[in-house]
């Protein structure tokens, strides 16, 4: 990316990407029904964005997401989910490369686990 972003801006993003997930009767229900630790997904979240930021290659992470998400998101979820995420990057206080290479890396890993 071409400004790397530190630990302290993941974790904002990660905090204000989960605040806006919790809003949702839809997330809510299904951290609910699977007993999601919010907290630990979200240190889970912190350390995997951390990694996909300061790496130059989405490959490498495409085998730890399926190893995570053994199931596959149906593309209406997968889109809102992605939505939510965009969203939350664009409202970041980050140069437009870094935000633009973030969307990037996650849409190709999102796409990997869309049925």
């Amino acid at each position: 990316m071409s400004q790397i972003l530190d630990q302290e801006k993941v974790n904002e993003f990660v905090d204000r990407f989960y605040d806006r997930l919790m809003k949702d009767d839809y997330y809510i229900n299904m951290f609910k029904e699977r007993n999601v630790d919010i907290e630990q997904l979200k240190n889970r979240q912190r350390t995997f964005i951390n990694r996909l930021v300061s790496e130059e290659t989405t490959h490498d992470h495409e085998n730890q997401v399926k190893d995570r998400h053994p199931f596959q998101i149906a593309p209406e979820r997968a889109e809102m989910w992605f939505i939510n995420m965009k969203e939350t990057i664009n409202e970041m206080d980050w140069d437009s490369a870094s935000k633009g290479r973030l969307i990037e890396k996650v849409e190709f890993l999102l796409n990997k686990m869309v049925k």
